[in-house]
């Protein structure tokens, strides 16, 4: 990679799961102290198993960043707790509100704009809050919807006080994502910093799954269509070497973009491995 290739990976996040936590002795083995590592919010993991690995990672010198999904939130007790729990036993100051996957929620939050509403993210003092955007498509919403929902959580964000981030899903064609940040993402973040979602080391057979579930209809489309020859490129260091090079001048030129995201899907340490060298000096 070139210099600036490396400059745009610096500073990048990472995606993990909680038995990551549980998995790896000392994630410092595997990443610069610092960073940033998103534990997502699987359908079978209770907060409590979030919140030890929240502060695992917390102690072992990185910035946890939960996902809080909306959707999988049983009560007002159960976020209150939730919440309190990732600000005192994790040092939690950020979080990813989501929806959620659940076509009913099990309790009284549908939604991130209402997890957002809640007042117990102000009263945890969480300082920032990050949403997903989809450049490539949403699963449920269609056209224009997903752009104007996400404006209007930036701007509920920042009308409650709290930074506003966005971390896209992980795309697939370098053209698409540069066409709408200037074009949809720009318009409407105010400036919110927006870290670009990229897959990480994965089997084509498992981004294959992956894109169909996230609705990331055209370049799924593209990637059967070329078969082979495409789907290698996304294999670990073909696809997101393929992916960073193209995507760097943005990350490096873009004042609203903050750097890259790395979508581990179960290979967390391969996928760690890739990012650490990718943007050591």
């Amino acid at each position: 990679m070139s210099p600036a290739e490396k400059a745009s990976v610096q500073g990048f996040s990472i995606e993990s799961v909680p038995q990551d936590a549980l998995r790896i002795d000392d994630f410092r083995m595997h990443l610069p102290e610092g960073t940033r590592v998103y534990i997502a919010w699987p359908p079978k993991a209770t907060p409590d198993v979030i919140v030890a690995a929240a502060a695992k990672l917390n102690r072992q010198g990185m910035v946890p960043v939960p996902h809080v999904v909306a959707r999988r939130v049983e009560s007002e007790a159960v976020l209150e707790r939730f919440i309190n729990e990732l600000a005192e036993k994790a040092h939690v100051e950020q979080l990813l509100l989501l929806g959620g996957d659940p076509p009913e929620p099990i309790g009284p939050y549908a939604d991130a704009g209402m997890l957002l509403h809640s007042g117990f993210l102000e009263a945890a003092n969480i300082r920032t809050v990050e949403f997903a955007a989809h450049p490539e498509g949403h699963p449920v919403m269609r056209g224009n919807t997903p752009t104007e929902v996400l404006s209007a959580k930036i701007a509920a964000a920042k009308s409650a006080g709290i930074q506003a981030k966005a971390v896209s899903q992980f795309v697939l064609d370098p053209a698409s994502i540069i066409d709408w940040h200037e074009n949809s993402y720009s318009p409407i973040a105010g400036g919110a910093p927006l870290q670009i979602g990229v897959p990480g080391v994965v089997s084509s057979k498992r981004l294959l799954q992956m894109a169909s579930a996230c609705g990331i209809g055209e370049s799924l489309g593209m990637l059967r269509k070329s078969g082979l020859r495409l789907a290698k490129t996304a294999l670990g260091n073909a696809s997101t070497d393929t992916l960073v090079k193209a995507l760097s001048p943005l990350v490096n030129r873009a004042a609203d973009v903050s750097g890259f995201h790395f979508y581990s899907f179960g290979n967390f340490e391969k996928t760690a491995a890739w990012a650490r060298a990718a943007a050591a000096h």
